[in-house]
């Protein structure tokens, strides 16, 4: 326990030393105890489908659709995609809507970022493209909100709302 505790010290004091002035407070069982109550909160689901194996399949059947001469173009696709999907692993967003649709978005998403026209691909498709609209304008949304992030100003303001726990003898 001990250990645990020196080393989430350690990672926080050098990641987010600006933010905690004094001694890293939170020991293992303030963290246990805050584990225990998100999985409360999840009713114990902790089953999350990823976006990554239905972003492969779109991109092998987009590269179907290609010539020869532009597989390079299916994969730059797909390495920005999976980095997008990277992205929204910091959100919710792979919380609220199914795999399959996270991937088309974030394919959307490196359409626009790589400057390529796959609008009669996606328009082919048989989904709901308000639904993925929705998802691309949060990820959009997401990269505007990175642009004007302030961490060190905006993480010590987080931290002060986080109850302090209750001291215990060491």
């Amino acid at each position: 326990m001990k250990e645990s505790h020196e080393s989430c010290a350690v990672a926080v004091k050098t990641k987010f030393g600006y933010a905690f002035q004094q001694e890293f407070q939170y020991r293992m069982p303030n963290i246990f105890e805050c584990e225990f109550y998100l999985l409360e909160m999840m009713d114990c689901c902790l089953i999350v489908f990823h976006p990554y194996r239905p972003l492969v399949q779109f991109c092998q059947e987009l590269g179907t659709s290609l010539d020869k001469k532009d597989q390079h173009q299916q994969d730059l696709i797909l390495q920005t995609a999976w980095k997008t999907i990277n992205d929204t692993l910091r959100t919710d967003i792979c919380l609220l809507y199914p795999p399959y649709l996270v991937a088309l978005a974030c394919m959307q998403v490196a359409c626009i970022i790589l400057g390529k026209d796959f609008k009669q691909w996606f328009a082919e498709l048989s989904v709901d493209i308000d639904k993925c609209v929705e998802v691309v304008k949060l990820i959009l949304n997401l990269y505007d909100m990175w642009k004007t992030f302030d961490e060190k100003k905006e993480i010590p303001a987080l931290l002060a709302k986080i109850p302090k726990p209750k001291s215990s003898p060491r």
